[in-house]
């Protein structure tokens, strides 16, 4: 990887790390991310979603961001992003051990399909729950691919098991990634409220959806997807304090648009791109959930985006003025 982000180095590049572990490893985790970025020569190296996964772990927080700050006080640049929820979404074939992972989705079916292999990976994912504190009712089906299964999305593993009266909550697992060609997007609960606060209130981390554009009323995605700036700025500002008005927007702004070298964006400013969103503090909230995520907060009244109106009271206007951003790149 070291000799990978040289590349990047040798042309002012930054180095992205969706990190090796964010639970029982994660200290090593943040120090390899670190090493990679003192020896490759990259211009900054940033966390993805930052976070702590398991109870085990909980009150890490407190150690990774030493290590960041160390980092820094080196002369190193290290930051990260968050998004403000407990829970993230993966892939369903996560929670199998690594050795049943390997080959591929259709190797994964044919070892599930096995009956010793099967009993295998049973034992291997019961050890790893243990050691985890992981369990059945904190995995939870975000999407999946067939009707058979349509009626199950949002609910944990647990909950189906019930509802289709099956004694087994390991074979209800097996079931649905056999008949999803492995292809289904779960939602893990992972982590505890005040390791996301303090890792917010870091001077070193920005806020961000580690999400994509979905269809809307489709599968039960992650609520990120539609409520992560609105979150920060009614709950965490608003509600709970653990920042201020200024500092959240700065975190969703000019902070990444500077560390990104988008040297044009981020700011209202004369002679700067004009995207804006126009919203009310007193009233601004998410309102997307797990069982019910495709809505779309309150509160912001327009987005703006290079200039024109794309949203106007929770209506898209069809205008599409988008662009491909490139750093330093008018």
């Amino acid at each position: 990887i070291i000799e990978c982000a040289k590349i990047a180095g040798n042309y002012g590049g930054l180095y992205f790390s969706h990190m090796r572990n964010e639970g029982n490893y994660v200290l090593e985790a943040i120090k390899e991310l670190i090493e990679i970025v003192e020896k490759s020569g990259c211009r900054s190296g940033q966390i993805s979603h930052i976070k702590v996964a398991g109870p085990l772990n909980w009150g890490k927080s407190v150690e990774m961001l030493q290590l960041i700050e160390d980092a820094n006080d080196r002369g190193l640049i290290i930051r990260a992003d968050q998004y403000p929820y407990k829970r993230g979404m993966n892939s369903l074939r996560d929670s199998l051990p690594e050795w049943a992972k390997e080959g591929g989705n259709e190797a994964i079916i044919l070892k599930l399909q096995d009956s010793k292999l099967r009993e295998r990976i049973k034992e291997d994912m019961e050890e790893g729950f243990n050691k985890s504190k992981m369990s059945w009712d904190k995995i939870f089906i975000a999407s999946q691919r067939t009707d058979k299964w349509r009626d199950i999305e949002g609910l944990s593993i647990s909950e189906i098991t019930k509802i289709k009266q099956s004694s087994s909550q390991f074979d209800i697992f097996c079931e649905i990634l056999i008949d999803n060609q492995a292809n289904v997007e779960q939602i893990t609960e992972y982590g505890h409220e005040d390791d996301l606060k303090t890792l917010m209130k870091s001077r070193f981390t920005m806020i961000g959806t580690d999400g994509w554009s979905v269809p809307m009323g489709s599968g039960k995605p992650h609520p990120r997807f539609y409520g992560t700036y609105p979150r920060i700025l009614g709950k965490y500002v608003r509600e709970e304090k653990t920042l201020i008005l200024e500092q959240a927007i700065r975190k969703m702004t000019s902070f990444p648009a500077q560390t990104l070298g988008l040297l044009d964006r981020g700011l209202i400013r004369e002679g700067m791109w004009a995207d804006i969103v126009i919203f009310d503090p007193d009233t601004i909230i998410d309102r997307a959930t797990y069982t019910n995520p495709h809505q779309y907060p309150d509160g912001i009244h327009y987005v703006i985006i290079n200039g024109e109106i794309v949203v106007e009271n929770k209506q898209h206007t069809k205008v599409k003025p988008g662009k491909i951003l490139r750093r330093n790149s008018p």
